[in-house]
């Protein structure tokens, strides 16, 4: 999509913001985009604050509602990524692969409400927010805070969701989430 390997400065960021917002205009709502970084060997953070960080706020518009998985970036790049990431408060599921992957590693923090509730959504997807306050008794959650965490993840990009009746059902981007990793 983007014609470089060299992915650095706000100028260039500004210039492939839109270009990737034009690129995947045509996916279906819900979508989960992989974003391929293999053949780039520089990513800095001013290209990433200027291209991606707006592009995952596009992505969360309801009228694209997609999700990205970050593909192949190479260590430095993800360093990058993480330190733009902890200045943003964005988060990130990083892979490798050239397909769809099963399993991503979180670049970003979470509360520790929020990582509960993305684990929780993990191990239990296709959950509503009263179905968590039943599962998880121990956690002293009522389903309006579970619910609160759910839209917050889905926000993030990091949990998907569909409107079944009146209630939301929320679902993760991969089968297996790496916090920290």
């Amino acid at each position: 999509m983007l014609e470089s390997d060299f992915l650095q400065g706000r100028p260039l960021g500004r210039k492939h913001f839109p270009m990737l917002c034009a690129e995947l205009t045509s996916l279906p709502d819900g979508g989960i985009v992989l974003l391929d970084f293999a053949s780039v060997r520089v990513v800095t953070g001013s290209w990433i604050n200027e291209a991606i960080v707006p592009l995952m706020g596009w992505l969360a518009d309801q009228r694209n509602d997609l999700f990205a998985v970050f593909m192949n970036l190479d260590e430095d790049c993800v360093d990058e990524l993480r330190l733009i990431s902890e200045w943003t408060h964005t988060c990130f599921l990083l892979a490798k692969g050239s397909k769809l992957p099963t399993k991503a590693a979180l670049a970003g923090e979470l509360d520790p409400g929020q990582r509960d509730t993305l684990l929780a959504v993990v191990a239990n997807a296709g959950v509503t927010g009263a179905e968590l306050e039943r599962l998880l008794p121990d956690a002293g959650v009522k389903a309006t805070a579970w619910n609160n965490r759910l839209k917050d993840l889905f926000q993030k990009r990091l949990l998907r969701r569909e409107k079944h009746g009146r209630e939301q059902r929320y679902w993760p981007i991969v089968r297996e989430v790496v916090l920290n990793g």
